[in-house]
């Protein structure tokens, strides 16, 4: 399925005969090769975000290899590397990153939003569901409540592109079960909302805002953030109304492109720092547990 879209695709290039000759990289280069004096805040930016991401990968194979005694230490691991692969992917498409050698450095805010909000939205996500405090019977409603959703969503994505799937009717099995599982659940017969939350439509028991409140993000700087770079992940108005006027959206350095930059660079480092420290207070204790248990292991019988 996914070939054929792609072939597609290349094919309606190699057909477009119409366009001018193409540019060379040289030519690119000599036209795209702005210099720019960097500001004091987007260094101090680029060099936070460097050295927090060279932390948290130093952090991540400091606990690799250990056993997840609990689904919260699983899916702590799992979070945390995707948070890190995107930091890694902010790191290199950052301007005068000392992650690539470029060609030229070019500068794109809007591509920097995009990988920031899933950051967010990340972040949000590994403190809901590994480091909340809640009870065990709220914690298997929570993550009841994310296999439906995605049970339904990848349901969904094969209709989409063929109509009825012959996985269908095993999606929708799974998805009955799982709703049965909530319905038994003594903190899902609390709630207001279970005809909205058994649709499958909803990941979460909160809204993101009111999780990312509780991951120590300020509810009025989320939403801020979450306007600003949504416009950027959907391509709304605010993406491209007032480029000429702002110096922005061109690849070119520019002191709005700079900012914005800045902003996505520190929120990133700040999401990732807060990750790192709750990694520490879930993994800590095991791996010294099985430290002592190898030291003990290693030591010669004296009897």
């Amino acid at each position: 399925m996914t070939f054929s879209l792609v072939g597609k695709l290349l094919g309606y290039f190699r057909a477009s005969q119409d366009s001018p000759r193409t540019l060379t990289h040289a030519e690119i280069f000599a036209a795209g090769n702005v210099p720019s004096e960097l500001s004091i805040d987007y260094a101090e930016s680029l060099d936070v975000l460097d050295n927090v991401v060279r932390d948290c990968i130093t952090i991540s194979r400091q606990y690799a290899g250990i056993a997840s005694p609990t689904a919260k230490h699983f899916y702590a691991s799992v979070l945390f590397t995707s948070l890190i692969s995107r930091g890694v992917s902010l790191s290199i498409l950052a301007p005068h990153s000392p992650w690539a050698n470029k060609m030229i450095e070019h500068w794109d805010y809007a591509s920097a939003a995009v990988i920031t909000r899933t950051m967010i939205e990340l972040r949000a996500a590994f403190h809901y569901l590994c480091f909340d405090n809640c009870s065990e019977e709220e914690w298997q409603c929570r993550w009841n409540l994310l296999n439906l959703h995605d049970c339904l969503s990848r349901k969904r994505l094969l209709e989409s592109r063929t109509g009825a799937s012959d996985e269908g009717p095993e999606f929708e099995s799974q998805a009955e079960e799982l709703r049965n599982r909530l319905r038994s659940n003594v903190h899902f017969m609390q709630l207001k909302h279970q005809k909205k939350l058994l649709s499958g439509q909803t990941a979460y028991l909160f809204p993101i805002e009111d999780m990312a409140e509780k991951a120590g993000i300020k509810k009025k700087d989320y939403r801020f953030l979450h306007i600003m770079f949504s416009s950027h992940v959907h391509g709304l108005p605010m993406s491209y109304f007032r480029m000429g006027e702002q110096e922005r959206g061109r690849g070119v350095p520019s002191p709005i492109e700079e900012s914005y930059t800045s902003i996505c660079l520190s929120c990133a480092a700040s999401l990732l720092a807060s990750t790192r420290e709750e990694v520490h207070t879930l993994f800590k204790a095991i791996s010294d547990t099985g430290t002592a248990q190898e030291r003990l292991r290693a030591t010669p019988n004296q009897s």
